[in-house]
């Protein structure tokens, strides 16, 4: 038996009602229900069930490629087991990425708090070369301890990455939540850069050897994306974050390793605007890479 039909267990709806084959799918869909490392209001570890739910209410049609997602190969895993603690989570998220790393799949992930990026990018960066980091967040998450003596929460993932994996770079699509210690870590390491525009995403995309993306919800402003539990005033419109999408992934599909959204807090949405963004995105992250896969 593989380690995820060991852990993952099956879900209904899937991922905009998808139905495809594990042996032939190039994506595999996994729901990671935590937010044991969150810090503002608990309630993340609902999105994955919330995202897939209203996911099969939205058209999935995208008439410039002539894609229906809903009919795509691609493979929705189910969720992991509710956990609560941050080293289960690490242990069994890992050993399931590792798997369906290694058969050559992409793997896109529904958090969930943004710790838990951290065992599937470990996973990622152990198995590639030089792996950049795409972030999509209004914070940095490069604390060192958040709250007090705590080193593995959703406000340190970033800098725990950088720490323990020497190959691995991030990239800040403009962030606009800072602490000083964040900025004086961000410009000491030289491993971290803040990109301002498309063109900077574009010229960041071509430089790298391996993508990963990671999209925080609260990244979008919160009169778009209010359902999030740390949300931060004068953020980006979705529109942007669709038109990178758009753009990048068709261009640098086989880049791209693997990717997630997080963040998002169905107890705090309002009337699921949240979670159908989440999974629009997801929509067009899907429709950016699988004809390109092979």
């Amino acid at each position: 038996m593989s380690f995820r039909e060991l852990y993952m267990h099956h879900v209904s709806p899937t991922l905009f009602g998808v139905n495809g084959d594990y042996d032939s799918a190039r994506i595999v869909v996994m729901g990671i229900p935590f937010d044991s490392a969150a810090t503002g209001v608990p309630g993340a570890r609902y999105a994955p069930r919330r995202i897939r739910e209203v996911s099969v209410e939205l058209e999935t049609f995208h008439p410039a490629t002539g894609l229906d997602v809903e009919f795509a190969n691609v493979f929705d895993a189910g969720d992991l087991p509710l956990v609560t603690c941050v080293d289960s989570l690490v242990r069994v998220v890992g050993r399931v990425v590792e798997e369906v790393y290694d058969s050559g799949k992409r793997i896109i992930s529904l958090g969930g708090d943004h710790f838990v990026s951290y065992p599937v990018i470990s996973t990622v960066a152990r198995k590639t070369g030089r792996l950049g980091v795409l972030v999509f967040d209004a914070h940095m998450d490069l604390r060192d301890e958040y709250p007090f003596d705590c080193r593995y929460s959703h406000a340190t993932v970033f800098r725990r990455l950088l720490e323990e994996n020497s190959n691995i770079e991030v990239a800040y699509f403009r962030p606009r939540g800072w602490s000083k210690e964040e900025y004086l870590y961000a410009k000491e390491t030289k491993r971290v850069q803040v990109l301002g525009d498309e063109a900077e995403v574009d010229d960041w995309f071509r430089r790298a050897e391996n993508v990963y993306v990671t999209i925080d919800i609260d990244a979008v402003d919160p009169s778009f994306a209010p359902g999030t539990g740390t949300p931060e005033p004068f953020g980006l419109h979705p529109d942007t974050v669709r038109k990178i999408i758009e753009e990048t992934f068709p261009r640098y599909s086989q880049k791209i390793r693997g990717l997630d959204i997080v963040e998002v807090n169905p107890l705090v949405d309002v009337n699921d605007v949240t979670s159908r963004l989440a999974a629009k995105l997801l929509m067009y992250a899907l429709v950016g890479l699988l004809p390109y896969l092979g």
